[in-house]
C-alpha cells in the first residue's frame, strides 16, 4: 500500500492550493492508495474530516507538520492539545500518548539541527520527499539509516504537479489513522521516491 504521508490542502494550509477532495482524486489517478493530510501547525476538525473520508476515492490519513525550534516535524497520534514549538515538549508529549515524530526535508536548508542531545526527540525522518533535490533526499536518506525506524516518505504537495511524487510503502492495508501509527511503530514500510 502506498500513502503520501506528507500533504497539505488549502482548507489549513494556506501555502497550498489544492483542495481536499483534489488531492485525494489526484493522488487516486496517480496510483497512490493514500493520502495523510499534515497541516502546518493545524489539525483538522474531526467532523470535516469524516466528511471529507465519505467522499475521497483513497484513505486519507491526519498528522500535522509542526514547526517548532529544530524546524519542521511530522507528527502522528498527537491531539491539538499537544502540539508545541519546543521540540523536547513535542517529545514530551508524543512519548505520553505513543505518538510518533519525523523529522520533515531534513536536508531541505542544510543545517542540521539535530545534536547529540535532541535526535532521541524523533523516530526517524522523511527520507524522501518529493519537493526536494535528488542530493537533499539522498542525504536524508542517509540520516534515516541511524535511527531505529525507517525513514517515511511524502510529496509534501501543495500544488497539482507534487502530488504522488513520493510516498511510504507499506506491507499490508491500513484503514484507520490506529492502523497507520501501528504499522509506522512497526517499521515494516519503506520511503519511496516515484516517477523518477
Amino acid at each position: 500500500m502506498l500513502v503520501d504521508l506528507h500533504c497539505h490542502s488549502a482548507r489549513y494550509s494556506p501555502c497550498s492550493t489544492l483542495g481536499p477532495l483534489e488531492l485525494a482524486q489526484l493522488a487516486a489517478e496517480r496510483g497512490i492508495d493514500a493520502v495523510c493530510l499534515t497541516e502546518h501547525d493545524r489539525a483538522w476538525d474531526p467532523d470535516e474530516l469524516a466528511a471529507l473520508r465519505r467522499r475521497a476515492p483513497v484513505a486519507v490519513f491526519h498528522g500535522v507538520e509542526l514547526t517548532t525550534d529544530l524546524g519542521h516535524v511530522l507528527a502522528f497520534g498527537l491531539d491539538s492539545g499537544d502540539f508545541s514549538a519546543s521540540a523536547s515538549e513535542l517529545a514530551a508529549a508524543a512519548s505520553r500518548r505513543g505518538a510518533l515524530l519525523f523529522l520533515a526535508h531534513p536536508a531541505r536548508d542544510g543545517l542540521l539541527r539535530v545534536s547529540r542531545e535532541t535526535v532521541e526527540y524523533f523516530a526517524s525522518v522523511e527520507a524522501a520527499n518529493g519537493s526536494d533535490s535528488r542530493l537533499q533526499n539522498i542525504a536524508a536518506a542517509g540520516l534515516a539509516r541511524g535511527f531505529m525506524l525507517p525513514g517515511i516518505g511524502g510529496s509534501d504537495a501543495h500544488s497539482r504537479a507534487e502530488v504522488g511524487r513520493a510516498a511510504t510503502r507499506f506491507g499490508s492495508p491500513l484503514a484507520t489513522d490506529a492502523d497507520l501509527l501501528e504499522a509506522l511503530h512497526a517499521g515494516a514500510y519503506q520511503a519511496v521516491l516515484l516517477g523518477e
